[in-house]
């Protein structure tokens, strides 16, 4: 899921459209911070408008909202060059969900906000260099998720192996594990970055481990949980992991809400204990709509310190990609040429496929939610030690690079990329799923699961968007 901005907002209310009447915000609810993203949004600002989505029929009736951002190539050189002519517009447009329309409205911004500072850089500030070249200042290529043999020589592999000795641009980041700085390849770090060099081609640019708060340490556990979780979405996919189903055996007050007005729709989710050998609590669902004639199912995943919390994001955060994933695109025919974020999604989320999530849905495993640990410690800075604690243990390397823009920094907000070289990685890329990093199969051997050789594996797109 989108790594997550503050939980404030407030001031201009946004634009509403669409046939779906608004809910009141509760009147607890604290608006706070976020309302100085209301100065980003104008014809001529970051955000050109914000407005209201309808949810489809019948289904779970939370405020969804996106911001548009309209063309950035025309103001960004690196994404005109990326986009090689082709209509970025709607690419990176921001969406939040709520209960109410006022934070919904915010959270848009705050999301086209992390979007936009995670693409735009200065070509002239990066470093051209070899690994070799940089040394032991270098993030070690070594570590990095790495495409098997059998994957660099497909014909429609558009991925290189890491070469420590192949020039390319570097950034500065912070090894937060090692308490030092470390140089790191900008193709990790920014999106709209086309490679420039056979050597810059290891990796695909994506979203994971970006994040934006006005707080830094929130902003950092933001990322890192990002990272986390899609290192479980992988896992479980690729090495179709049973994982317990979820029970809401209790429902606090807080999460209450949620599950109100996400029974009250006609889409049934089941949720899955997700938590890795890493112990971080990590939720993953799936969306059932047997009904529907275009997503008969709908993957989600999030983690958290605090799984109620996830569960409640997972509710609302649904409701927004169920509304994405029904807008007709198109896509190949060919799995091996999906190279987009829905075209696996999609795919997999025909009606016709749930046969294919049985390793999940057949599972008879179960987990009462109120089992699953609290590791949240009430502060960011003592929830970002405890994590950064607990992935160091597991011989991982947390890497933070700052993102934050002009327009970031003058509304209050720092955006991160975090990077976590020693977890699996999500690819949307069907012909490169990175299956030689080592965690593929050492994790699953760790929680005790059946581990897949590569052959093995499944051979079905990554469900997830």
């Amino acid at each position: 899921m989108s790594a997550t901005a503050p939980e404030t907002t407030g001031a201009t209310a946004p634009e509403t459209t669409g046939t779906t009447a608004p809910e009141a915000a509760p009147a607890a609810e604290p608006l706070g911070a976020l309302a100085e993203l209301d100065r980003l949004v104008s014809p001529y600002g970051l955000a050109s408008r914000v407005r209201r989505l309808p949810n489809h029929p019948g289904e779970p009736r939370f405020a969804i909202f996106t911001a548009s951002m309209g063309d950035l190539a025309a103001v960004s050189p690196n994404i005109a060059e990326s986009a090689a002519g082709s209509d970025v517009r709607g690419g990176m447009d921001g969406a939040g969900g709520g209960l109410g329309t006022e934070r919904a409205g915010r959270l848009c911004v705050a999301e086209s906000l992390e979007r936009y500072s995670s693409c735009v850089f200065d070509e002239a500030a990066l470093r051209w260099a070899t690994a070799e070249e940089l040394g032991d200042e270098a993030l070690d290529l070594g570590t990095v998720p790495r495409c098997s043999p059998r994957e660099l020589a497909h014909p429609k592999s558009i991925v290189t192996a890491p070469d420590p000795a192949g020039p390319m641009r570097w950034t500065r980041g912070w090894s937060l594990t090692g308490n030092r700085p470390v140089w790191v390849p900008a193709v990790m770090v920014w999106m709209h970055i086309r490679a420039k060099s056979a050597a810059e081609r290891f990796t695909m640019p994506i979203s994971t481990g970006c994040a934006a708060h006005t707080d830094l340490a929130s902003a950092l556990v933001g990322g890192i949980c990002e990272v986390v979780e899609r290192d479980a979405i992988a896992l479980t996919w690729l090495q179709r992991i049973p994982w317990p189903r979820i029970e809401l055996d209790e429902i606090p007050a807080r999460l209450a809400p949620y599950v109100e007005r996400h029974r009250a729709g006609h889409v049934r989710t089941r949720f899955y204990d997700a938590t890795t050998d890493l112990g971080v609590p990590t939720v993953y669902s799936v969306d059932l709509t047997p009904d529907n004639e275009v997503l008969g199912q709908l993957v989600m995943c999030n983690t958290d310190l605090d799984p109620v919390v996830s569960v409640g994001k997972l509710m609302r955060e649904s409701a927004s990609s169920r509304i994405a994933m029904q807008v007709p695109r198109p896509r190949p025919a060919d799995p091996d040429e999906f190279l987009h974020v829905f075209h696996g999604a999609s795919y997999m989320g025909a009606p016709g496929r749930a046969g294919d999530f049985a390793f999940l849905l057949d599972g008879r495993e179960r987990r009462p939610l109120s089992a699953m640990p609290d590791l949240s410690t009430g502060t960011a800075a003592g929830d970002l030690r405890l994590l950064v604690e607990r992935l160091g243990a597991a011989g991982c390397d947390v890497i933070a690079v700052e993102v934050t823009t002009d327009e970031a920094r003058d509304v209050g907000f720092r955006v991160v990329r975090v990077i976590i070289p020693q977890l699996m990685p999500l690819s949307f890329v069907h012909t490169a799923r990175y299956t030689a990093h080592p965690r593929l199969y050492e994790a699953p051997a760790r929680m005790g699961h059946r581990v897949h050789a590569e052959a093995d594996l499944n051979p079905l797109p990554q469900p997830f968007a």
